[in-house]
């Protein structure tokens, strides 16, 4: 049997006032005694009574307190940081988040944001999976006149806030770190969806080629996925090639990480034979068998921006501000997959790397 859940009647009839009396004491409204407040109080968490926000009991209640945040997947710490660092700064405004996650499905992301606009939230921060299906999802959302932020990754055309670290000079100087040492053969390990974080860093990467005055070639190009085991499967594939590669660049560091893990299976050294580089700077480049160079971007100033972003929109609803675009910088954190070593005496033996791990399926932005 449904247990009855605790309404304000059921606090009224207990305390033998009326409703209203009741919402007054709850919402610290003017016209209760201290007493009566406190005895209601009381009443209130002795019933197990939790406020129905969706329901704007007696009308009273102008908003939900609740800010609806969708992400793509789970897969590293880039989104996890994210979560807490947004969950952080609204909760210090009185704000809850419901979480939404697409696993990278653009059919279940419109479920979503359908659900979370059937939940009357405030206002939603996204980061969209792709441009095109994307689209309708945030039409939506501005019918509704629902403040809308875009993290991480954006839709063209949609007039509303965005924060977005700057893929493109990321990947940019990703390429010319590996460039600036002579390199020349450079493979780029890319996601398979068309998102708007796909195209900049796939553009970075074709940038510091023509700026090293390097050929484009098409073979050395893989829409793979962006998981670890998408990078050890891109690997197979490379190692089909005639012509060898001198260095990886990969779209994110679970990509580079099951890079890394497949290159060590076969008996290619790390940065010996092929150097390696990955996206993201979280702590998964850095504990792997040999730590991964890779572009850093800043969770944490990306995520609080967009909080602060959202909070403007909701705390001035009427206001007409325009839309506002915050690019956060990137910086590079050179580690050991790029880092020559001492050139070996004769006689000596040259240092292995250790044996890698077994992979995981943890998938990555």
């Amino acid at each position: 049997m449904k247990k009855h859940k605790t309404t304000l009647r059921d606090i009224a009839n207990a305390a033998n006032v009326s409703m209203m009396s009741v919402s007054r004491a709850l919402r610290g409204g003017a016209g209760v005694s201290g007493d009566l407040r406190t005895r209601i109080t009381q009443l209130a968490e002795e019933l197990g009574y939790v406020p129905n926000r969706l329901s704007y009991e007696l009308g009273q209640q102008k908003n939900t307190m609740t800010v609806g945040v969708v992400i793509p997947h789970f897969g590293n710490s880039f989104f996890t940081s994210i979560l807490q660092q947004i969950e952080s700064t609204l909760f210090t405004h009185g704000y809850r988040i419901l979480l939404a996650c697409s696993f990278n499905n653009p059919i279940k992301e419109f479920h979503d944001i359908s659900a979370l606009l059937e939940r009357q939230v405030d206002g939603i921060i996204w980061a969209p999976v792709v441009y095109d299906e994307g689209r309708r999802a945030a039409e939506l959302i501005m019918k509704q006149n629902c403040p809308l932020v875009f993290i991480d990754r954006k839709i063209p055309g949609i007039n509303t806030d965005s924060v977005v670290v700057d893929d493109r000079h990321g990947a940019l100087a990703a390429m010319r770190h590996l460039t600036g040492m002579g390199l020349r053969k450079i493979a780029y390990f890319g996601a398979r969806l068309d998102s708007y974080v796909t195209q900049e860093r796939r553009s970075g990467y074709l940038a510091g080629l023509r700026e090293a005055g390097i050929e484009v070639r098409g073979d050395w190009m893989f829409r793979t996925g962006n998981d670890m085991i998408a990078g050890q499967s891109a690997v197979a594939q490379l190692m089909e090639r005639k012509d060898p590669v001198e260095a990886i660049f990969c779209f994110n560091d679970m990509l580079a990480v099951g890079t890394e893990l497949e290159l060590l299976n076969r008996g290619i050294r790390i940065p010996e034979d092929i150097m390696l580089v990955g996206f993201g700077g979280g702590f998964e480049s850095g504990i792997v068998r040999v730590p991964i160079t890779s572009v850093h971007q800043d969770e944490n100033a990306l995520a609080t921006a967009a909080a602060e972003l959202l909070l403007t929109r909701m705390n001035n609803p009427t206001m007409k501000l325009p839309a506002v675009e915050r690019v956060i910088p990137t910086s590079l954190i050179v580690r050991e997959s790029t880092q020559r070593r001492p050139t070996v005496q004769s006689g000596e033996k040259p240092p292995a790397n250790p044996p890698a791990r077994p992979a995981s399926k943890r998938k990555s932005r």
